[in-house]
């Protein structure tokens, strides 16, 4: 059963965040994740969704994830006290 990690945060620049998230690329490939969306709440406001086969697989890539954050908060892109995540598993699909 998939699980997915839900992360969010404020960005001071929401569309420069996006742009600068294409440098992340590569290094955000190595989290083995099946999709990672990066989707707009308006205002700043943001949050991802990445999903993965396995529990264990979403333990792996957490080092990634938060390199990942950490160069958005350096590059002045998110503010870092807004990053908050949440994990869950599917209990229901359509």
């Amino acid at each position: 059963m998939s699980v997915y990690r839900m992360t969010k945060f404020t960005s001071s620049d929401f569309d420069k965040a996006t742009e600068f998230l294409d440098s992340l690329r590569e290094m955000v490939s190595g989290a083995d994740a099946e999709c990672i969306d990066v989707i707009s709440l308006g205002d700043g406001k943001g949050v991802v969704i990445a999903k993965y086969e396995t529990q264990a697989k979403m333990d792996a890539a957490t080092h990634l994830n938060r390199q990942a954050f950490a160069k958005l908060v350096e590059a002045g892109l998110v503010d870092g006290n807004s990053i908050a995540g949440q994990t869950g598993e599917v209990a229901f699909s359509f």
